[in-house]
C-alpha cells in the first residue's frame, strides 16, 4: 500500500515538471531599447532588440523585418543574424523620420523569422521555419521639448549566459527533489510513531 502511495506521488510529480516545461518559450524576440523613442521629421535614431533562442540544439539563420511603421523607415544593420545553439543574439536597427512623415504615435511589430542551419548530405526535405515578433510604439512629435532620443551604448561581445528555460527547469526538479524529500522524510517520521 505505501508503495503505492510513493509511486503515485513520484508520478504527480513527473508530471508536474513534464508539464511545466513547455511554459518558458524557447524562441522569442525581446522589447526593443529604447523603450520610449520620441523622434522629429528628419530624425535618426538607433535601436536594439535580442533574437532569444534558448532551446535550439542547431544554429538558426534569423532574417529581421517590421510591419505597420509606414512612412518611417526602417533598416538592420545585418540582414542575416546566425544564432549559436543555446544563444541570443543582439540586432541593431536605425528609423529614419522622412521630413513628412505624420506626427503621431505608430505602433507597428518587429519580427524574426528563423530557419535552422542543418548540415546534411543527401537528405531532402524542408527546413522549418518559425517566425515570433514584438509590438514597438514610438512618436513622432513636433517639439523639441517633446522629443526623446537615448544614445545607444557601442555594441560590446556577446557574453554566453545560461537561458530562461534552463534555469527555469533547475528550478523545477529542484522543487520536485524537495517535495519527494519531504514526503519521505514524512513519511519516516509517520512511521516511527
Amino acid at each position: 500500500m505505501k508503495i503505492v502511495k510513493i509511486e503515485k506521488f513520484s508520478l504527480i510529480v513527473f508530471f508536474v515538471i513534464l508539464m511545466s516545461i513547455p511554459i518558458v518559450k524557447s524562441f522569442g524576440v525581446s522589447l526593443p531599447i529604447p523603450h520610449d523613442l520620441r523622434m522629429m521629421p528628419g530624425d535618426t535614431a538607433e535601436f536594439a532588440f535580442q533574437i532569444q533562442y534558448s532551446t535550439s540544439t542547431n544554429k538558426q539563420s534569423c532574417n529581421c523585418y517590421t510591419e505597420g511603421f509606414d512612412p518611417l523607415i526602417i533598416t538592420f544593420k545585418e540582414k542575416t543574424v546566425v544564432i549559436n545553439p543555446g544563444q541570443a543574439a543582439t540586432v541593431f536597427g536605425t528609423i529614419t523620420v522622412p521630413a513628412n512623415a505624420p506626427i503621431k504615435t505608430y505602433t507597428g511589430k518587429i519580427f524574426a523569422s528563423c530557419t535552422p542551419i542543418v548540415e546534411t548530405q543527401d537528405l531532402s526535405g524542408s527546413k522549418i521555419s518559425q517566425t515570433s515578433g514584438i509590438k514597438y510604439t514610438l512618436s513622432v512629435v513636433g517639439s523639441e521639448a517633446e522629443r526623446k532620443i537615448t544614445e545607444m551604448p557601442k555594441p560590446t561581445k556577446e557574453v554566453p549566459t545560461i537561458s530562461t528555460s534552463s534555469v527555469m527547469t533547475i528550478i523545477i526538479i529542484i522543487i520536485a527533489v524537495l517535495a519527494i524529500g519531504v514526503y519521505y522524510w514524512s513519511e519516516k517520521k509517520r512511521k516511527k510513531k
